[in-house]
């Protein structure tokens, strides 16, 4: 685990960056190598099962396996009590329950909130000044201030090692915000000068003695030194963000995309401030650690109240058994909570009607070109969904994102199975997204969105069709794509039918949808296939990428 004597701040788990994804990786360490050492042999032969697995995105493996492994288990799922790897591999009583597939913001808020630095997991010299629990310390934070940026949380919350800091940086928060109010010029340049300026006084120490060199370069100027931190600093924020977010405790305000308290759990959040010990907790022994970490029922929440979820059931009329034990309560209550989503859903669907919501479409894919968004990849789908259903004229437009009970985005389409998918009457088309670029497209893409369109052809008696959407498409992925739909495999199905698009072209796609009235799924079909023959013809990806480019304004006449 991690040796806290030479850092100056908080960290973050950001492998995997989103909490949901260690879910069938901890299944697969359990069902295959339950009761082994977790040795490098064992490290091994587990991380090319989960290569091999439908959910593992990307087609290569890492130079350094073992190594790779234990970035997956030994951080998140063994530092938040899911699995013991001592003396052998074993599943928790917390690890059952997140299996266990139910209520999974219960648990995960549960383990983030007992997470404290130091533990007995962490090497900790007796000089280090860590005293903290940075999940909860992020919610109250988030709770005192209103709201928060991942930018504020980079620069000055992962500067909280202490839970005695917390007034300071609550002040530090309130003080930049009214810098930035105050400036005069370019609010960007002024921000990265304060984001510099604070990078300065929390490495000063470094910085003096000259030690620059990071473990990501063997560049040591301070130019780097400032660029390398910076970056991790936002790294950290954007994870913290992400596995905060899990719990459902807190969401993102609709125009502003600052994270704040969401408002069908300020009750909640409420009772865990006020119930939960915010010092980092003694333990006598290592075993005694296991023990309060690996259980659930260490650290309760407002939901293990009876009184409560009778009240709430009561409230939102709920008929229920009073003999029903608690468990039974509480999926009554999920019953309901979904309830809830699905109309929340609907609501969204009837607001994009007649394109009345356009131009906040268009201004969330500006917000995402420009990274203004607390998670790209999760708004790029939710967004591009919400294009779909604006479009109208199919049988159903499903997103396989999640969305809570305020009716905001809370996390992407689980890894095997298409972000979105949209049924017209005469064919299906599925939609996949992604926000990486270069090398990495093609490595985490490639072989998934085939996947899925193989998946997707062999369950429908439809024609299928794949777009799939990204701010820029590689050449790797233009070329693997280009190259899959002119050949059988059986695999998939036969050839695929897999059309990239860049987002800019998706604009001009979307904006021509809405000024020539797109109603007939026909038009559609017909200029995917219009492009499906182009790619049979062309000489090669270039020219391929030219025709879709050249073609996508006159989509439809």
């Amino acid at each position: 685990m991690a040796n806290l004597s030479n850092l100056r701040t908080i960290f973050a788990f950001t492998s995997p960056r989103t909490i949901e994804k260690i879910i069938p990786e901890i299944q697969i360490l359990v069902d295959n190598f339950d009761g082994q050492i977790w040795d490098t042999s064992t490290q091994a032969a587990f991380f090319h099962d989960l290569f091999n697995s439908e959910f593992y995105e990307g087609n290569k493996l890492p130079g350094d396996i073992p190594f790779a492994a234990r970035d997956r288990i030994t951080r998140a799922p063994k530092a938040l009590g899911f699995v013991d790897l001592k003396p052998k591999i074993k599943l928790t009583e917390a690890g059952k329950r997140l299996l266990e597939g139910k209520r999974t913001h219960e648990i995960i808020a549960k383990q983030l909130f007992k997470f404290q630095l130091p533990s007995p997991y962490h090497k900790t010299p007796l000089e280090a000044d860590f005293n903290v629990r940075p999940y909860l310390e992020l919610l109250r934070l988030t709770k005192k201030l209103g709201s928060l940026s991942k930018t504020e949380i980079a620069m000055f919350f992962v500067q909280m090692t202490n839970y005695t800091k917390f007034q300071l940086i609550a002040d530090k928060i309130k003080a930049y915000r009214n810098d930035v109010k105050a400036s005069t010029g370019n609010r960007k340049t002024y921000i990265d000068k304060c984001f510099t300026e604070e990078i300065l006084k929390i490495y000063e120490a470094d910085i003096i003695a000259n030690n620059l060199k990071t473990r990501e370069s063997g560049d040591a100027t301070i130019t780097k030194f400032l660029k390398t931190k910076k970056s991790n600093h936002i790294d950290y924020a954007d994870a913290l963000i992400r596995y905060l977010r899990a719990t459902q405790l807190v969401s993102f305000d609709k125009k502003t995309f600052r994270m704040i308290i969401a408002p069908s759990r300020i009750e909640e959040v409420d009772y865990i401030l006020e119930n939960t010990e915010r010092q980092a907790l003694i333990f006598a022994t290592e075993g005694d650690f296991k023990n309060y970490i690996f259980t659930p029922s260490t650290l309760l929440l407002l939901t293990d109240n009876r009184s409560y979820l009778e009240n709430r059931l009561s409230r939102l009329s709920i008929k229920f058994d009073e003999n029903l034990n608690i468990e039974l309560l509480k999926e009554l209550l999920e019953i309901s909570e979904q309830q809830i989503i699905s109309i929340a859903v609907d609501e969204q669907k009837a607001a994009l009607k007649n394109y009345r919501e356009f131009p906040d479409v268009i201004d969330v894919f500006e917000k995402i070109i420009k990274r203004e968004v607390p998670d790209p990849p999760l708004y790029l789908e939710w967004n591009i969904w919400r294009a779909f259903v604006m479009m109208n004229y199919a049988k159903e437009v499903k997103g396989n994102f999640a969305i809570d009970l305020d009716g905001v985005p809370l996390n992407t389409a689980l890894g095997n199975m298409a972000d979105i998918e949209i049924d017209y009457i005469d064919f299906k088309l599925i939609i996949e997204v992604t926000m990486s670029t270069g090398n990495k497209q093609y490595e985490m893409e490639g072989e998934p969105v085939a996947r899925h369109f193989g998946k997707a052809q062999s369950n429908s008696s439809k024609p299928v069709y794949c777009l799939f959407i990204a701010p820029k498409i590689s050449e790797g992925a233009l070329a693997h794509f280009f190259n899959l739909n002119r050949f059988n495999t059986k695999a998939y199905g036969g050839k695929t039918k897999i059309i990239p698009m860049n987002l800019a072209q998706f604009i001009v796609f979307l904006n021509l949808a809405k000024s020539r009235s797109f109603n007939q799924p026909s038009d559609l079909k017909n200029y995917l296939d219009s492009i499906i023959i182009n790619n049979q013809s062309a000489d090669d990806e270039e020219i391929w990428a030219n025709l879709i480019h050249s073609s996508v304004n006159r989509w439809i006449s």
